[in-house]
């Protein structure tokens, strides 16, 4: 017994001599760990937290969001339940009004933005318009310089009438028409007839913008020409959407924080949308809908699985020990050290975050297997021995050494990623491992205090036949190698499965199916790149660099969008529209009784010369209206009284005058001056600028982004990829700062791969360091590292064949298995050296190390396997690789190293001669 085992058992007597008073530390301890865990232990779900803010790229990422908070926004997604029959625009609009309003009266929204205010944004609409709308718009600046000469009062137009109104509607007839011409004509006279007959003074009537937005895009109003989010679906351009921007009240302190706000959200969306059910398709998403839909999923699964997984636990143990009694002391350490634990993590880390959470599941997975092997020992010493204090002895002399060792490799395997910058991880470990060591604890004091009180009731062996068995030692002999053999058989038949498992870096086939927020995410063009800078110029230069790139068929960058369009914009329009610009704009001449007929006689002259010119070019149905617009217009100027005269004439000036006001309005878009940032609707320009001064260029990839290949494309186009490929430097130097969600997910997902990696090497390694001073023995140490060389490689190749790839949830499983797989190596070995040290105590099959061992697999397998029923993809594949992976390691410790140890003994002659009684 070495010197670091003999202070522990002095300590399991001086417990045993002290039973009530342990117990009483023990349940002074776990009241504190309640205390502490209910009143300093808040559960985070605030994902900007599970990474280091010292990382460079998430530096930059965090400050980014901080700048521009409407990339932490969740959205409202509207779509047509048909899309090839959408319905018609009024719809659109009057459902994301319903939304927006309700969302408004919310405590726990902060502010909705559902569109762009195009009357705030008045002669710069344009500006900020999609090119092929302000290149439709060029198109028609002819037309309408034309139809500004006309209300303006210049150039020989006064012989076509008397009143400009007049001149307009016969200028028009000798024009060629088209459908929309027609169609904005029926509207315009009919527009006038009910300004006429109106009860009041006709500037309120509705009058048709000659060449507002929508006729500027060519005639088609849609929700996006009035200003509202109306996009083609990020997954199949031919269909739209309209997004509703939604900012709301999040605390990130606690699981109801978050998901209670979004379920009122939900809620209301549902509510106002409930008149539109049959033509519309809501949901919502958003990243804080993501990760909240996916802790709320989580949370609730892991709970589950920690429910069911301690009942089987117990009920499992309860079968194998065939003691009720010993598998409830067992489960109430469990429970005392994972009470512990949760006290430990409120003084060590002081929160939960999305991953921590699940530190619950590895206590009962791998903490359970230190108190199994004490009570599975315990019950063969408690047969042999009466006096406590002989019976503890025994036990963790035999039991501790390994425990000790399997534990501190556990424990150091969760450790290690405490050193690494995904913080989420690192703060599991720092949790699970104290854990591990609290679950030891618990099993050297609150354990045997316990059995020291009520001691099971076992039947002792008789004095005789305490070390005396009716079984003869295994037998040696070569053929003790055939498992090895047969193990590197199966390997090898196996091995062209395991070269073809592969890493899976999607982040979105790790959420759960079939959520809402998962399926409309992929719809929305949440994946960008940003360039930031407080100098335009600056970011001039990249944009054209860009833009260039985006001209490239092939190049991953597809556009960018920033106040540099704008700017651009109003150039191009300024160098295309000067004939608008030069129209010197003057205030009609009232309209009087006299000029009635002339206008009725202009509108007759327009139909007429219509009818005639345009067969062929206007549909019957568009003629008609036309004619039933003008054919109101003279009954009702031929149907006057002279009194009724004066009043229809004052109404339809001021019908006039609205009509020249919005003609103005229309001018001015075509011919907006210099950019004026101040002017803006202040959501727009936060889109664009900060409040600090700070301008963001965002840039839009031409690929899917949700495919890795494609991500890792663009994010080297734009940062470059260390001297290799064809964007070797970046389009966009490295003195600037780039972020934005496609960099942060590419850097941060590669960082937490690397740590993954790396911390499985510090695991393997601090295994390898801690049963190497255990044993003091470098052929016994690689012998029972050998399970962890044998099971893993068999993982690996069941997991090929099984279809179940690497990912970024079930990675973190491979140091855990490290640190919990090598146990059965290290139980394996200790059980070898007892034989060796004291050949009476002679190793048959199915000795209490056995059945500790397969009780202690079952535990793992089982805890971490209900997690695979999870609806979290991410959760479950963890659960899969952790059940098939210790399943694969305790395989290997008996098909293959056990024999070999049995036959170890012989070789040695450990049960030859005296050292055996008979």
């Amino acid at each position: 017994m070495g010197p670091v085992n003999r202070r522990v058992v002095k300590w399991v007597l001086r417990v045993v001599e002290r039973p009530r008073t342990t117990l009483a530390i023990a349940a002074g301890m776990l009241a504190l760990s309640v205390f502490l865990a209910a009143r300093f232990l808040p559960v985070s779900t605030d994902e900007n937290k599970l990474f280091s803010a010292k990382v460079p790229f998430f530096r930059q990422y965090l400050t980014f969001i901080d700048k521009f908070p409407e990339n932490e926004a969740a959205f409202v997604a509207v779509q047509a339940r048909d899309p090839a029959h959408p319905p018609p625009t009024a719809q659109w609009v009057n459902l994301a009004r319903a939304i927006t309003h309700s969302l408004r009266k919310l405590p726990e929204v902060s502010s909705v933005d559902s569109r762009i205010p195009l009357g705030q944004l008045g002669d710069q609409s344009l500006l900020f318009a999609d090119w092929s709308t302000v290149r439709k718009a060029v198109k028609q600046a002819p037309s309408l310089a034309q139809l500004g000469r006309v209300w303006s009062g210049s150039g020989p137009l006064a012989l076509l009438g008397g009143s400009r109104l007049e001149r307009f509607l016969r200028l028009a007839s000798a024009a060629p028409a088209d459908a929309d011409s027609v169609h904005f004509m029926s509207r315009l006279i009919a527009s006038m007839q009910a300004a006429e007959h109106s009860a009041g003074d006709g500037a309120g009537d509705h009058v048709p913008a000659p060449f507002g937005m929508a006729h500027l895009a060519g005639g088609q109003v849609t929700p996006q020409t009035l200003g509202y989010y109306y996009m083609p679906a990020a997954d199949n351009p031919a269909r739209y959407l309209l997004a509703i921007r939604v900012y709301p009240k999040f605390t990130f302190d606690s699981l109801a924080a978050v998901s209670v706000p979004l379920e009122h959200i939900r809620a209301a969306v549902q509510a106002a949308a409930a008149p539109f059910r049959q033509e519309f398709a809501v949901g919502l998403t958003g990243r804080p809908v993501l990760s909240a839909d996916e802790m709320r999923i989580t949370t609730h699964d892991t709970n589950r699985a920690e429910i069911v997984a301690m009942l089987v636990v117990v009920a499992g143990l309860v079968i194998m020990l065939r003691s009720f009694w010993l598998a409830v002391v067992a489960g109430a350490s469990l429970a005392t050290a994972i009470g512990w634990t949760f006290g430990y993590a409120a003084v060590s880390v002081g929160q939960l975050n999305l991953l921590s959470t699940v530190f619950v599941i590895a206590l009962i997975g791998i903490g359970m297997d230190y108190l199994i092997q004490i009570v599975v020992r315990y019950r063969v010493e408690a047969r042999r021995y009466e006096r406590q204090r002989a019976v503890w002895a025994r036990v963790f002399r035999y039991a501790s050494p390994p425990v000790l060792t399997a534990c501190g490799g556990a424990s150091g395997a969760f450790f290690v990623a405490a050193f690494t910058n995904f913080k989420g991880a690192a703060e599991l470990g720092i949790i699970a491992g104290g854990g591990l060591l609290l679950c030891v604890l618990a099993g050297y004091t609150v354990l045997p205090a316990i059995l020291v009180l009520k001691p099971p009731k076992l039947r002792m062996y008789e004095v005789e036949k305490r070390y005396r068995h009716k079984d003869e030692p295994p037998r040696a002999g070569l053929w003790k190698f055939g498992g090895l053999v047969t193990w590197l058989l199966v390997l090898g038949v196996l091995l062209p499965w395991g070269m073809k498992l592969k890493f899976d870096p999607n982040l979105l086939d790790l959420q759960a199916p079939g959520l809402e927020s998962v399926k409309l995410v992929r719809k929305l063009p949440t994946w960008y790149a940003v360039v930031l800078s407080k100098d335009l110029d600056v970011l001039a230069s990249v944009n054209a660099r860009l833009n260039a790139a985006a001209a490239v068929a092939h190049s991953p960058v597809k556009s960018t969008s920033s106040l540099l369009n704008a700017i651009a914009k109003q150039k191009y329009l300024a160098a295309h529209t000067a004939m608008v610009a030069a129209i010197q704009w003057k205030r009609p001449r009232p309209i009087v009784p006299g000029d009635l007929p002339g206008i009725t006689a202009a509108a007759r002259a327009l139909y007429t010369s219509w009818q005639r010119t345009s067969p062929g070019h206007v549909s019957a149905k568009d003629l008609a209206e036309l004619r039933a617009a003008v054919r109101a217009l003279s009954q009702a100027n031929t149907t006057h009284t002279s009194a009724e005269a004066v009043a229809a004439a004052g109404r339809l000036s001021n019908w006039q005058r609205q009509f020249v006001h919005e003609l103005k309005q229309s001018a001015a878009m075509l011919c907006p001056p210099a950019l004026n940032i101040q002017r803006l609707p202040p959501a727009l320009r936060a889109h664009y600028m900060s409040a600090d001064g700070t301008y963001a260029l965002y840039v839009y990839p031409r690929f899917d982004l949700w495919r890795q290949h494609n991500l890792e494309l663009f994010v080297h186009a734009l940062a470059g990829q260390d001297g290799q490929g064809l964007h070797a430097a970046g389009l966009v130097p490295a003195s600037m700062d780039l972020t934005g969600i496609a960099p942060n997910i590419y850097y941060s997902t590669k960082a937490i791969r690397q740590a993954f990696i790396g911390s499985s090497i510090a695991a393997l390694a601090l295994v390898i360091v801690l049963v190497f001073l255990d044993l003091r023995s470098i052929s016994q140490t690689l012998m029972t590292i050998s399970v962890l060389g044998l099971g893993l490689p068999m993982l690996v190749c069941l997991m090929g064949l099984l279809g179940l790839n690497w990912n970024f949830a079930n990675f973190f499983g491979l140091p855990i298995l490290i640190g919990a797989g090598h146990e059965y190596g290290v139980f394996m070995m200790h059980r070898y050296r007892e034989a060796v040290h004291n050949p009476r105590r002679v190793w048959r099959f199915w000795d209490v190390s056995e059945r500790a061992l397969l009780l202690c697999a079952f535990v793992t397998c089982s805890s971490f396997g209900f997690l695979s029923l999870a609806r979290d993809r991410g959760i479950a594949s963890l659960g899969q690789v952790m059940a098939l992976g210790i399943f694969c390691i305790y395989l290997a410790a008996i098909v293959v190293l056990r024999p070999l140890l049995h036959w170890r003994l012989h070789v040695e002659e450990v049960y030859d001669g005296k050292g055996r009684e008979a």
